[in-house]
């Protein structure tokens, strides 16, 4: 027993980095609860006032930073550990869990699989990813189901059509009117911007913060920003985009690829640069829209050259946009939110990239702030008019509540104490023949009749 409590101390004082000899393990385990970690084993103990002195770990100056936490890994280790993940998805689905096939997942899917901390968050997004392949599996024998039927009924109305001599009016038949497909719409919007790019003033979208954003702020930016290329697309009067300061190689990037994958063509009307907007555009035109500034936007100048910056903040609320601003020196100027909306409790005045947009589009072709601001959520703001009415209707079921009757209270005129102001009022009995109250006769019971026999 002595000598494994020995050899544990002696490994204790190896791992605190102290000299150790035989004798000053013996003293220490002579009194074990005594040791003294910033002592050198093995030397006379100084005792001082120095050392008796309360040490605050939090005040003392680090000369050497914290050891950072982040391990790094090299690609033969990559390599390596994605092979044990793939064999472990491949063995999860051979055993029928709600797990995809390996030809389903793709590259993405699997840098997020390695990012992943622990077993119950793979599993939590491999069934995740196994409800996207059963709706994409579902919907392709939807499709087919569907194709199949219109090619049923193709064949009937071509059989319909050989045994009618007549002429045959309506959809797909003879009419006067042409069909106006999808493709039609697409290229006659995508003219529109092409257009714009020419005549209209022009917008920029700053795309540098996806640093700062975690995986879901990164999706929903991505996503925000596909948003507004479209509505900005189908308004009547668009603007001309830029999304710049871009890298390809970012989260955010990489989601607006899926949901816009013609972005880079040349003749897609789009424009994406990686350049900072000071490198394409005059520095003295420039204004940052960013919330965190004092200075309201007061009327649209169509000189002006306005900036959005697109991040999400949902977690990350500093004033980064502001930040930016100052250190290039630009222009900066806010929504005049608070001058023309009431907003309501606990709710924030975050706006959305494309709702940003729609208010930039209607302000330019409107010039009133009451028409643009009409794409704030209603449930951020409160509407005058609606509360007027629910406080007047809260106060008239209040005043009916506390609606207090004094006509019963001139009974009580000689002793108030009997007198309640929240009783009962007694009710006027009008005077019938026959019916006068007989106290004597009162709660004395019917008056039984004997039966004759």
């Amino acid at each position: 027993m002595l000598k494994n409590i020995l050899r544990w101390r002696t490994g204790q004082f190896i791992l605190n980095g102290a000299v150790v000899s035989p004798v000053s393990t013996a003293r220490g385990l002579c009194n074990p609860f005594k040791s003294n970690t910033n002592t050198v084993i093995g030397e006379p103990e100084q005792k001082s006032e120095a050392n008796r002195k309360p040490v605050n770990p939090f005040a003392l100056s680090r000369s050497t930073p914290l050891p950072d936490n982040t391990v790094v890994e090299t690609q033969e280790e990559r390599d390596k550990r994605l092979k044990v993940l793939q064999l472990e998805a491949d063995i999860a689905h051979q055993e029928g869990r709600r797990v995809p096939a390996l030809d389903f997942f793709q590259e993405h899917h699997w840098s997020h699989v390695l990012t992943l901390p622990s077993k119950s968050a793979r599993i939590k997004y491999y069934a995740f990813l196994w409800q996207i392949q059963m709706k994409k599996k579902s919907d392709k024998e939807k499709k087919a189901l569907r194709a199949d039927a219109t090619e049923q009924r193709i064949a009937d109305l071509r059989k319909q059509r050989e045994e009618n001599t007549h002429i045959i009016y309506g959809l797909a038949h003879t009419s006067m009117f042409l069909r106006i497909y999808d493709t039609t719409i697409n290229h006659w919007l995508n003219n529109r911007l092409t257009r714009s790019m020419q005549f209209a003033p022009k917008m920029v979208l700053d795309c540098s913060y996806d640093a700062s954003m975690n995986n879901r702020e990164s999706s929903n930016a991505a996503k925000q920003l596909m948003l507004c290329f479209a509505e900005n697309r189908a308004h009547d009067e668009p603007f001309d985009l830029h999304y710049c300061n871009t890298n390809f190689e970012g989260r955010c990037m990489q989601y607006l690829k899926r949901y816009i994958p013609t972005m880079l063509s040349p003749e897609f009307p789009m424009n994406v640069h990686t350049k900072c907007f000071t490198e394409l555009f005059p520095k003295e035109q420039l204004v940052y829209l960013t919330p965190h500034c004092r200075e309201d936007l007061k009327t649209y100048n169509p000189d002006d050259i306005y900036i959005v910056g697109a991040m999400v903040d949902t977690v990350n609320n500093d004033p980064l946009s502001l930040a930016k601003a100052k250190r290039l020196g630009l222009r900066m100027a806010r929504l005049p939110l608070d001058r023309y909306l009431q907003w309501g409790s606990g709710s924030g005045k975050s706006l959305t990239l494309n709702q940003m947009i729609n208010i930039m589009l209607d302000l330019k072709k409107t010039g009133d702030w009451n028409a643009a601001l009409q794409h704030v959520p209603r449930r951020k703001v409160i509407d005058l008019a609606t509360q007027q009415a629910d406080n007047r209707q809260a106060l008239n079921k209040r005043a009916n509540k506390l609606n207090v009757r004094i006509d019963h209270l001139l009974k009580y005129e000689d002793n108030r104490r009997e007198a309640t102001a929240f009783g009962t009022p007694q009710k006027l009995r009008q005077g019938k023949e026959g019916m006068n109250f007989n106290l004597d006769s009162w709660a004395t019971g019917k008056k039984k009749t004997s039966r004759s026999s």
